[in-house]
């Protein structure tokens, strides 16, 4: 809420008075008033007590009164006043902050329902048909109105006119008044000045011969304090030579006292290091020992556990053979199992590619049939690489031809040692794999179905997350860009007020000055015809 520090809001501009209605605070009907002020841009709320008379405020600038419709589809819009005002004072309470009342806005709708102020809408207006005389007293009260709102009128200009003279009349008493107060104290001050300075006169004589006298006392003094001074200073040079004789001699005798003290330490010392150095040695051998058993032991658990980690091998070899055996066992049992079950399959494959590479050469046939015959080259370059290109081509139809009868041969040769039953069991458990390949792709169409959507959704989510980010910047930056205005408008008017307030100062110096001046010349010339008389008076007597 943007509230001025320096005036009250009874002092404030509030503005125009632009709507008006009525609630009731705790049992007490109050008037609740909008003011508007476009200059400052400022909406005030003011609630008047009917019964108490206590007048409460809250007020809003313009952007911070936006503010509190920006999710209100309905009050966004900043032609809807009327409808905004009723929204505040529906949410307008009283509510006690310490030791006063302060009016604020509540988050809901209050229990007290604000209503509209009762004005006189109806004026009853005579109707009816008038008589002439009645008519003609009406045009002789209209014909009167105006005369006397014209002999008010001029009784009003009278009575401003003889005021305005009385207070000029006033104004040149008043002005008489003070020059002769001013004569009077100027004359008071002149004589008041004369006096002073015969008083000054007698007063720097008298200090003049104080002076002298004292002078001469102090010249005396200073001659027998530098006298006393010098005794002094001999006396604290010999007593500062005796502290320094003393002083020496006990520096003499410390450092003797410390040169024995030292003397016996390094004794002490070399003994205490000779003590050290033997417990030390004896220590020594007591830990080489100690190392040498543990060693010992060390040894021997290291051959034990070789000892047994030998005799463990030929366990370990035994069981890595049986683990091989029965793995060779269990692969060759599942190799007899599984090589009728996909028999049958490998068949169907190897049909399939035979029906597509028969279809291949249909199409290759008919389009070599129907296709325009190439111009062979016979001569030149072009000839020569042609025909070695014919026969790398007829050598390479005549490897793969090989290849593959050789293949068939073989696969006939393997076709004969199944039987029926393995090739129900094979067509059964391929039907059983292509059923759960198909359940595989259905399953896995579904996924991609269900992802497409989620990708879409997540795109729509980002859209829009961007969207408000967007929407989000912008205000911001149009809050910071208001701001910024607000700051600048609200220095300009400071630095005007300022500007203002020292043109003022500078005024008031220069009137200062030019006062002081104009009393400074009378002054001189009241001075200097006082001196003229006192010299006349001395000259005359």
């Amino acid at each position: 809420m943007a509230v001025a520090d320096e005036e009250t809001m009874d002092e404030q501009d509030k503005g125009h008075l632009t709507y008006q209605e009525s609630k009731v605070f705790h049992a007490e009907p109050h008037l609740c008033s909008v003011y508007d002020n476009h200059k400052r841009r400022v909406v005030t709320f003011e609630v008047y007590g009917l019964d108490t008379q206590d007048i409460l405020h809250k007020q809003y600038t313009y952007n911070e009164f936006d503010s509190l419709f920006r999710f209100n589809a309905e009050l966004m819009n900043p032609n809807r006043k009327e409808g905004r005002y009723h929204w505040v004072i529906e949410r307008l309470e009283i509510g006690q902050v310490g030791t006063e009342r302060k009016l604020r806005l509540a988050a809901e709708v209050t229990k007290e329902v604000p209503e509209l102020p009762i004005y006189e809408t109806t004026r009853k207006i005579p109707t009816g048909r008038m008589d002439l005389k009645e008519r003609q007293r009406l045009r002789d009260q209209m014909d009167m109105l105006n005369i006397k709102r014209e002999e008010k009128i001029r009784a009003k200009k009278e009575a401003s006119k003889r005021k305005f003279l009385e207070h000029i009349f006033y104004l040149q008493e008043e002005t008489k008044w003070k020059e002769q107060e001013q004569e009077q104290a100027i004359a008071h001050e002149r004589e008041k000045r004369y006096q002073w300075q015969l008083q000054m006169e007698e007063t720097e004589e008298e200090e003049a011969q104080k002076a002298k006298v004292l002078q001469k006392a102090r010249r005396i003094a200073a001659e027998n304090k530098d006298q006393a001074h010098e005794e002094a200073t001999e006396e604290d040079l010999r007593q500062l030579r005796l502290r320094w004789k003393a002083a020496d001699k006990e520096k003499a005798q410390h450092i003797a006292d410390a040169r024995a003290r030292k003397e016996r330490d390094l004794v002490a010392k070399a003994e205490q290091k000779k003590q050290v150095e033997s417990a030390a040695r004896v220590l020594q051998a007591k830990r080489e020992g100690a190392w040498t058993g543990r060693d010992k032991r060390i040894k021997k658990k290291l051959e034990d556990a070789v000892h047994r980690a030998l005799q463990l091998i030929p366990e370990i070899k035994r069981l890595a053979n049986l683990k091989r055996e029965r793995n060779n066992e269990y692969l060759q049992d599942w190799n007899d199992r599984r090589w009728p079950v996909f028999h049958e399959q490998l068949e169907r494959t190897e049909e399939r590619a035979k029906l597509r590479k028969a279809e291949e050469e249909a199409v290759e046939k008919y389009h070599k049939e129907r296709e325009v015959p190439k111009k062979v080259p016979t001569k030149g370059r072009k000839a020569k690489e042609a025909k070695k290109g014919g026969k790398k081509k007829e050598h390479k139809e005549t490897d793969h031809k090989a290849k593959e009868s050789h293949g068939k041969k073989g696969h006939h040769d393997d076709d004969g040692g199944d039987d029926d039953h393995g090739k129900k069991d094979t067509e059964r458990i391929v039907d059983g794999v292509e059923s759960k390949m198909r359940e595989q792709m259905a399953e896995q169409k579904r996924r991609q179905e269900l992802e497409k959507k989620r990708d879409e959704k997540i795109q729509e989510r980002i859209e829009k997350i961007k969207s408000d980010e967007l929407k989000r910047i912008k205000d911001y930056k149009e809050k910071v860009r208001l701001q910024e205005e607000k700051k600048q408008n609200e220095a300009n008017e400071r630095r005007l007020i300022l500007k203002t307030k020292e043109e003022d100062r500078l005024k008031a110096i220069e009137r200062q000055k030019e006062e002081d001046k104009r009393l400074t010349d009378v002054r001189t010339r009241h001075v200097f015809a006082m001196e003229q008389k006192q010299l006349e008076y001395l000259m005359a007597h």
